[in-house]
């Protein structure tokens, strides 16, 4: 049993298209030298990183560099997760161009015509809205860990229980749908795309993408290649590679730092390629993504920083954690791979980056009456997985985004307010009664997000020393297990080879997890301490004892 974790595209100081940490646009450093200071930080395993600045290329290895690898760390080998994402949607992009595909063209179009759906709206799902997750589909079926090996979630889950899963699905809401992240939706279009080209998906994506931009070592299929595999890890412990199956397109290429620079610097100059119409499609926003960077074009998402655009798209996999960014207008193309799930590579690209300085009159505490917060306290939503939780705490306003803890945040004046911990504002809008809006402020970019009719969260914050006790490792039934952690004032939940997650009091024993509706209730025995946690989702109930120390 896996939880069912969202991938969120931001967070304040990790893994997001926006990379909410501090720094200000132009880096001070090199990627080399952000991935040497940030190294320090990293459990196990190593950073490699690729960095083009007007053609000029540099790779650079920190860490545990595996045996054969230290000479040349670009070439070594890493699951890059969902930038397969981008990837896929270049296929897409240069099936339409060539004329053989249409963005318009529906799931019943491309399907078996004795495929029937349940839901009619499911059949009419196109190829754009797979491309840009508008499509309405969850972020994993349902059914996908019925059956699942715990260190290979993926592998069972082959075509037809997608297809099978699809017929009987049921969308939410009514289209047109926001943005919302579907590993679902991208294995769906990969395989409808070799269903069009009558080929396999890896084979379109070798020839059609990698040996046009001569890409050598993408591929899913890496046991015949010369270079050497990261191993993966997850924190201090050995992972296990993953087998994506019928969602390979989601995430199963693997590729390295040299390849990936390549593939970015076809961005950059698309005349240079053979691809040069597909990339400009790939390129255009087709979608807005509020939470990954602003819009999304075929794939790949699209920000703003300082007015400048930038194209990015991270990955991960049980033992990898990955990141691409392109900045046409600066001419660079940074790539960082790392073999640790534990690690976010956004972060060594923020350590490239200086602290911007604002003047002591402009971040200066101010106070505020009680009367006055009260308006601003609320769930504010970006788009359907991702908001920002604004609670009433100590007499202040403390801040949540999805995935990430509590942070204080302090006025600055009348509906503005502003981070200690990284550089970020926040402005509700002005006006009498409950704010509407929050608008976040951070590297040049503004992110707003509207208030939703969604309940605050009865959360109750306890001092580190009443959460210590709950610390420690639970076994399940089947050998998966939970991992829990204190850090600052939250506990961390980490389930086998998932990311660890905060979870938060919201009844005596009983944490809840904000990214999907899970929550963990945790047993004591007659002397008061604890000795199990069982973990509640989907209407299941799945019991873990905790290992003796």
């Amino acid at each position: 049993m896996n939880l069912e974790l969202c991938r969120i595209g931001l967070c304040w100081a990790l893994c997001g298209a926006i990379a909410f940490a501090q720094g200000t646009t132009h880096p001070t450093k090199s990627l080399t030298e952000a991935a040497a200071e940030r190294v320090v930080d990293l459990p196990r395993g190593c950073i490699v990183t690729g960095e083009s600045v007007d053609g000029v290329v540099a790779f650079a290895g920190a860490g545990e560099m595996p045996e054969g690898s230290a000479a040349n760390p670009g070439d070594l080998l890493f699951e890059i997760g969902s930038i397969t994402k981008v990837f896929n949607g270049l296929l897409l992009s240069q099936m339409v161009v060539a004329g053989e595909a249409a963005l318009e063209d529906t799931v019943a179009d491309l399907l078996d015509p004795g495929v029937t759906f349940a839901d009619e709206r499911v059949g009419a799902i196109t190829l754009l809205q797979l491309v840009t997750h508008t499509s309405g589909l969850r972020r994993l079926p349902k059914d996908l860990f019925e059956g699942a090996a715990k260190d290979d979630p993926y592998a069972h889950y082959d075509e037809s229980r997608m297809i099978g899963y699809l017929a009987k699905a049921k969308l939410e809401g009514e289209a047109p749908f926001d943005m919302s992240y579907s590993n679902l939706g991208a294995g769906l279009l990969g395989h409808l795309l070799a269903r069009k080209a009558g080929q396999p998906w890896e084979k379109l994506v070798r020839e059609r993408i990698c040996i046009p931009l001569g890409l050598k070592d993408t591929q899913v299929d890496v046991s015949a290649s010369p270079r050497v595999f990261a191993p993966p890890y997850s924190g201090k412990k050995e992972s296990h590679t993953w087998s994506l199956a019928a969602l390979k397109s989601a995430g199963a290429l693997r590729s390295t730092a040299a390849d990936l620079i390549r593939f970015g610097q076809a961005f950059l100059d698309p005349d240079s390629t053979p691809l040069a119409e597909a990339i400009r499609l790939a390129c255009q926003p087709h979608a807005n993504a509020p939470s990954s960077g602003g819009q999304i074009g075929l794939g790949i998402f699209i920000g703003k920083r300082d007015g400048r655009t930038v194209l990015n798209h991270s990955g991960g996999t049980g033992g990898y954690r990955t990141f691409i960014q392109i900045e046409p207008d600066a001419q660079r193309v940074s790539v960082v791979l790392v073999n640790n799930s534990e690690f976010e590579p956004a972060t060594v690209l923020a350590a490239q980056r200086p602290k911007s300085k604002k003047s002591a009159k402009e971040r200066v505490e101010v106070s505020l009456a009680p009367d006055e917060l009260k308006r601003y306290p609320g769930v504010y939503a970006l788009d359907r997985s991702a908001r920002f939780t604004v609670l009433p705490r100590e007499g202040g306003l403390w801040v949540r985004l999805t995935g990430q803890t509590f942070l204080k945040a302090f006025p600055m004046g009348k509906d503005r307010f502003f981070l200690k911990v990284v550089e970020a504002e926040f402005q509700f809008d002005s006006g009498e009664g409950p704010a509407r809006t929050l608008t976040l402020f951070q590297n040049g970019n503004e992110l707003l997000a509207k208030r939703s009719a969604d309940p605050l969260p009865a959360v109750t914050f306890r001092p580190p020393a009443e959460l210590k006790p709950y610390t420690g490792d639970y076994t399940m039934i089947g050998g998966a297990k939970f991992e829990i952690t204190l850090r600052g004032g939250t506990l961390f939940a980490k389930l086998a080879d998932q990311p660890a997650l905060p979870v938060f009091e919201t009844a005596e024993d009983t944490f809840e997890y904000d990214v999907v509706e899970a929550k963990l209730t945790f047993t004591l025995n007659d002397a008061g301490a604890v000795n199990g946690l069982v973990l509640h989702q989907n209407g299941i109930t799945l019991p873990a004892a905790r290992e003796q120390e």
